[in-house]
């Protein structure tokens, strides 16, 4: 898969898209939506879970990745997305106009959590 499906500090104009930029394709990126819940930590992040039964969607943007570079950012990936800490995991799951794409799910209860619409920060 060369798409990464991005909803939060990773899309463009957010902290973390200098990190990701040098890995995308440079073509316009496709707004993308995911069935899930989206949701605000408050730690300056959102986390997703992803859900295919559900009516509610994740608002997002499907990224391009070279394929060239796909396994070289993934070590990047993994480290921003804190998979070593179990906070979130990669998975692959389908857009709802049905581009596959790789995302990152959040792994732990959201109880504490503000549901959300959409993530847009400064």
């Amino acid at each position: 898969m060369s798409l990464l499906f991005v909803y939060g500090t990773l899309m463009p104009g957010q902290i973390r898209w200098p990190l990701l930029e040098p890995w995308t394709v440079p073509v316009p990126h496709v707004r993308a939506q995911v069935n899930g819940h989206l949701f605000d930590t408050g730690f300056g992040w959102p986390a997703a879970l992803f859900d295919t039964e559900t009516p509610n969607t994740v608002p997002g943007l499907a990224i391009g990745l070279r394929l060239s570079t796909e396994t070289e950012c993934l070590p990047l990936l993994y480290e921003v997305e804190g998979v070593a800490a179990r906070l979130f995991d990669r998975m692959a799951i389908t857009t709802t106009g049905g581009d596959r794409c790789w995302a990152y799910e959040w792994l732990d209860p959201t109880r504490d959590f503000l549901e959300i619409d959409s993530w847009v920060r400064p």
